[in-house]
């Protein structure tokens, strides 16, 4: 009962720390894209279908709150709640896939301990809600084995979907589970269906990606060097760092300003290989170093000391053959963002890290019960007949 229980209790600290310290967070994204979008669902239940309907999830909420009347702090419970559910369920998602009592409780105490997860339920941002129905999404895959169940499950993947453009991520996890599941049964034959198959999805989703992207102004970033989004005009990049901008080439040549956003990328590419690729590998780097120089060093401390084991861990889950389709989800979810973040931009405050912290942790809880497994003690094991 304690292994279950700690981890709440360090969760609710957390949380009380948090809103001490910084109360409800309203920043200019909420004040200039969400409230007045949700302002106008709420009013005139209208939703403009400009860019800001990619966060229509998320705007739908928020404009439910108010039409009943409801200050924000009631959003921000909504979500401090929902941050409550996730945690559960990384706590039951790892129990089915160690049988271990005590990896689960070292991924739900390192989920309910990370204030990069958890700080965000007091901000009127997508971050939160947007975690925590990505985890619920995936514990249908791991926790729910009826049909029954996946299917009443697909509003909340159509809502993940709608809380940011990135919500696509879940339904490739996803994609990559069954397949994983269905590549372990099928015969010769039907392994080459499935190869055309995939092309024909991978070929829908450049076409999706295509409007996703469509009004955002990523080669234009490109053009500034940028690695974290503000920071070539901003204070925070000391005169001649790298770190957080290169200096493009003189050579630099741009697609035209009127293409499709994909053929600006590819284009972009085409013209700017060695360019592209040195600027989308240290934007990789710099998302997954997370720590950063801004930070405090306690901060840091905790970062080197929590998530670099985990990301070490990480790998030797991929050796555990039982429930394989579930530990290739996670990697999908964490792969897919850390591309995301490679073609677009790194934010400062590192949030785009927050969804897939809590995969990194279960996957290296999982890398702990592949190393250690025999060594944790016999009371450990929740179904003793299962590995």
């Amino acid at each position: 009962m304690g292994l279950v229980a700690l981890p709440v209790v360090v969760w609710f600290l957390l949380q009380w720390f948090l809103y001490r310290r910084s109360g409800i967070q309203i920043p200019a994204d909420a004040i200039f894209r969400y409230i007045p979008y949700a302002q106008e669902i709420a009013q005139n239940f209208h939703y403009d279908l400009g860019q800001d309907i990619r966060y229509a999830g998320y705007t739908s909420v928020m404009a439910l709150f108010m039409k009943a009347g409801l200050p924000f702090g009631y959003l921000v419970g909504f979500q401090v709640l929902l941050s409550l559910v996730a945690l559960f369920l990384v706590q039951r998602m790892v129990v089915v896939l160690t049988n271990s009592r005590l990896c689960a409780f070292a991924a739900a105490l390192l989920a309910a301990s990370s204030q990069d997860i958890q700080q965000w339920n007091f901000y009127l941002l997508t971050e939160s809600l947007f975690t925590s129905t990505l985890v619920c999404c995936v514990a249908v895959l791991v926790l729910c084995k009826t049909r029954k169940m996946r299917l009443l499950s697909l509003p909340l993947w159509l809502f993940l979907c709608l809380v940011r453009p990135n919500g696509f991520i879940a339904v490739a996890a996803a994609a990559v589970y069954y397949l994983a599941e269905y590549l372990e049964r099928a015969s010769p034959q039907d392994r080459r269906r499935m190869f055309w198959a995939v092309g024909g999805v991978g070929v829908l989703f450049l076409l999706l990606l295509n409007q996703l992207l469509g009004p955002f102004t990523l080669v234009e970033t490109y053009a500034r060097g940028e690695i974290i989004y503000g920071t070539a005009y901003s204070s925070l990049t000391p005169p001649g760092s790298t770190m957080y901008r290169l200096v493009p080439p003189s050579t630099l040549q741009m697609p035209p300003a009127d293409a499709p956003a994909v053929e600006k990328l590819a284009l972009f590419f085409w013209y700017n290989p060695v360019y592209f690729l040195k600027l989308a590998f240290v934007k990789g780097a710099v998302f997954l170093a997370f720590a950063k120089p801004y930070f405090s060093k306690a901060h840091n401390v905790f970062i080197f000391f929590t998530v670099y084991p985990c990301y070490l861990l990480s790998g030797w889950a991929l050796r555990r053959k039982r429930n394989a389709p579930a530990i290739l989800a996670f990697f999908t979810i964490i792969g897919l963002q850390t591309l995301m973040v490679m073609f677009t931009v790194e934010d400062w405050d590192c949030r785009f890290m927050a969804p897939i912290l809590p995969f990194i942790f279960m996957l290296a809880a999982v890398g702990v019960k592949q190393i250690w497994g025999h060594r944790l003690p016999a009371w450990d094991k929740i179904h003793p007949k299962i590995d």
